[in-house]
């Protein structure tokens, strides 16, 4: 239980350490959040700053659920850590991304950080889900839309392909993914969501 306990801590804070909110203000002197979607993601940053910003962002953020899931792993292997550890690890610093305590719990939609600790968990299953990320991005220019299409298959192919604890587990990061992209589906629906350029 202290493995799993600690392992949620370390990831919450690495996951509340938002990249696009320190890259803004470091770099352009601004606030993401104060801009375009108001969102802290690499979407925004892209829109807003261009695509080396997002880039910068997206790296950053994928890191995050992919070095906390890693560290947890490894304490598997070495400490005698259970394996709900390193799910926890994955889903805390998703939560810490989506709602960061060191920038007033306003933080991104999760997705990078998400398939951070997506593909360090089940490689195979992470690396579909990337793949039709960007043809569906790429058929219609919508993010929003990819995100939700991969959440809501992200638990069936994880229990498929990894197994019931993995279902479990994918189910909980989609479900929060959903819980952001709410206005985004609203928009979709409306036909006011944003694509974003070529």
């Amino acid at each position: 239980m202290l493995y799993i306990i600690s392992a949620a801590l370390a990831a919450y804070l690495i996951g509340s350490v938002s990249s696009a909110v320190i890259i803004s203000k470091a770099v352009y002197g601004e606030d993401i959040r104060k801009h375009g979607s108001g969102n802290a993601g690499a979407t925004n940053m892209m829109r807003i700053h261009g695509k080396k910003a997002g880039a910068a962002v997206l790296l950053c953020d994928f890191s995050k659920g992919l070095i906390c899931v890693a560290a947890a792993k490894l304490l598997t292997v070495y400490g005698g850590a259970p394996w709900a550890t390193v799910f926890v690890a994955g889903f805390f610093a998703q939560l810490g991304h989506t709602f960061p305590v060191f920038f007033g719990f306003r933080g991104g939609k999760g997705v990078a950080t998400a398939a951070g600790a997506a593909f360090a968990i089940m490689p195979l299953t992470a690396l579909l889900l990337f793949a039709l990320f960007a043809v569906i991005v790429g058929a219609f220019r919508f993010v929003s839309l990819a995100s939700g299409v991969c959440a809501a298959l992200y638990p069936l192919l994880a229990y498929f392909l990894n197994g019931k604890e993995y279902f479990v587990f994918a189910a909980c990061c989609s479900a929060l993914m959903a819980l952001k992209h709410i206005p985004n589906f609203i928009r979709l629906l409306d036909g006011r969501e944003s694509k974003i350029s070529n």
